[in-house]
């Protein structure tokens, strides 16, 4: 007895299927043809038994299956008993990213059903059909029970969405690529490098030129990009971030975590665990929270802990001045905080010496690495015969820099002012308390977008008369970059190393300030030439290349064996 032939023939096979051509006489019909579900009827022929009939999916045979089910439809429509029916339920759905062509034939000789075959097409896209079936359907609940039901559903869809798009965002769809073909083909397959990836977490976004720990926090960013590292940012704080905020970071290359992707940092390094080779918490609010956090979802990372400044020492200063002896329980409250962060961290970063010196001695244990950060220089020299005003910047918000700006309008400014009623004490920076008043000649000019334009063109000298405070002042480096010379107080002028050269910028109390001032003002030349002293210094010490290499040493400092 022959073999039967194959059905279909090879050639028919081929991609794309094409559905063979043959007559359609089995009587019946193919009612239902879906991803999960085909059903419908047929009858054998004469003798009255149940046809044994094929299911394929782009001509593979999927299953087979009896049409002895009982319909009473058929039956009063004169088909015998009506037992002709058949109800397939696919156990695995067919893919809804591919078409598929449905065919259900005769098993003995090929004879396709009515109906026969029903084309599903892919459905890959979310368009705006799904939408609004979706939408119906959860229109359509009537009941908490129903309600529920789908609000589970589609919190499962959503999670495993969530999970796919962590993945792939975190290379790990990719790594597991290579596994396979590296098991398939042997460990001579050409495996691709993942890139090193770096996560940064603050409370907020940087945005440039709006406070020195922004300007940290970008500039270290940039320098991880230039080692090699695929850099993302989250706010902790904010995971609905401005979109102007956003798109200018991401126009420098970095990847912005935020909502509705992801709704805590938390999940974010849960979701891709083991992504991440470097975590870099910025401040000790970030840190505390976090840092346990990333050793456990991220137990192969780097750890590293940017103080942006001692908070504690600040705040211990700010007790000491407004004699408020609650900030002193605060501040050792944070003392505790910093130093265990510091332990804990692979290693802490700062940006001041003096910093570094506090915290070797604190937490002996630690490593700890002064890593600055970059100031662009400005190209054009100032020339200071054609100018008159003196400018204090800061974020007002800032404590320190509030209660300078009012010691230095109270005690130094009335001097200044009487000999030489033309100049004007310019205050530049956000945030300043609009119900406070001012001596004659103060002008408030806020925020300004451009430092160099709307203030540095026209101020002879900068102050920075800060009584207490901690940490590298970003806006005494900018003064000093663009050549224009800061008098600022021994707290104000910490941990930027100034050489002997400078030392006249540095004036501690009221009449010192007022006397040092005075003279700039009648030398000109003196002034111009500490203007280029500073910015030469801070050229050296605050390059992007200094940063960089700094950066580059702490990593490799923390990666080395305890």
């Amino acid at each position: 007895m022959r073999a039967p032939s194959a059905w279909p023939p090879e050639e028919l096979m081929a991609e794309p299927y094409v559905v063979p051509a043959r007559p359609t006489v089995l009587p019946g019909y193919l009612d239902i043809a879906t991803r999960r579900r085909i059903a419908g009827w047929a009858q054998a022929g004469e003798s009255g038994d149940p046809a044994a009939l094929q299911v394929l999916d782009n001509g593979r045979l999927i299953a087979r299956v009896i049409a002895n089910q009982h319909r009473p439809d058929l039956k009063q429509a004169g088909f015998g008993d009506g037992r002709f029916g058949f109800d397939l339920l696919i156990p695995a759905p067919l893919s809804a990213h591919e078409r598929h062509i449905i065919q259900v034939r005769r098993e003995a000789d090929g004879t396709e059903l009515i109906g026969s075959p029903v084309v599903l097409e892919a459905t890959g896209t979310f368009n705006d059909d799904l939408r609004e079936l979706l939408r119906q359907v959860a229109g359509g609940a009537q009941t908490n029970d129903e309600r529920e039901t789908i609000l589970a559903f589609l919190a499962r869809i959503a999670d495993d969405l969530l999970t796919d798009h962590a993945r792939a965002q975190g290379g790990q769809e990719q790594h597991d690529h290579y596994r396979r073909l590296a098991r398939r083909h042997g460990p001579e397959i050409d495996v691709k490098p993942r890139a090193l990836r770096a996560l940064l977490i603050d409370e907020h976004l940087p945005v440039s030129g709006q406070d020195a720990g922004s300007q940290a926090l970008l500039s270290h960013a940039r320098a991880l990009q230039a080692l090699g590292y695929d850099v993302s940012l989250v706010a902790a704080d904010d995971l609905s971030p401005p979109a102007g905020v956003q798109h200018a970071l991401e126009a420098e290359g970095f990847t912005i975590w935020r909502a509705p992707h992801y709704a805590s940092v938390e999940e974010i390094l849960r979701r891709q665990s083991s992504a991440f080779d470097l975590v870099y918490l910025h401040r000790i609010g970030t840190a505390s929270r976090y840092l346990s956090l990333a050793r456990h979802h991220q137990p192969g990372a780097t750890v590293l802990y940017s103080v942006a400044d001692l908070h504690h020492r600040r705040i211990a200063g700010q007790a000491e001045t407004e004699k408020r002896p609650e900030l002193h329980a605060l501040s050792r409250r944070i003392r505790l905080e910093e130093c265990t962060a510091a332990w804990q961290a692979d290693v802490v970063l700062t940006h001041s010496p003096t910093e570094a010196a506090w915290l070797r001695q604190a937490v002996p244990q630690a490593r700890v690495a002064c890593v600055p950060w970059a100031v662009c220089k400005r190209d054009r020299t100032p020339d200071v015969t054609t100018r008159r005003h003196i400018a204090f910047i800061g974020n007002y918000r800032h404590a320190p820099n509030l209660d300078a700006a009012l010691w230095f309008a109270r005690d130094v400014w009335p001097e200044l002012r009487a000999a030489d009623p033309e100049r004007e004490l310019w205050l530049v920076g956000p945030h300043l308390p609009p119900h406070l008043r001012w001596p004659e000649g103060v002008r408030v000019l806020g925020h300004v977008a451009d430092l160099e334009t709307s203030v540095f063109d026209h101020v002879r000298l900068t102050v920075a008369p800060l009584r207490y405070g901690a940490g590298i002042k970003g806006k005494v480096l900018e003064s000093l970059m663009a050549g224009i010379p800061c008098v600022m107080t021994p707290t104000a002028a910490e941990g930027l190393d100034l050489p002997p050269s400078l030392a006249a910028l540095i004036a501690e109390d009221a009449a010192t300030q007022s006397a040092r001032i005075s003279a700039l003002y009648a030398d000109p030349d003196a002034c111009r030439t500490l203007g280029q002293a500073a910015q030469a210094h801070v050229a050296r010490t605050f390059s992007a290349d200094h940063t960089q290499t700094a950066l580059r040493k702490a990593i490799q400092i923390a990666r080395q064996p305890r």
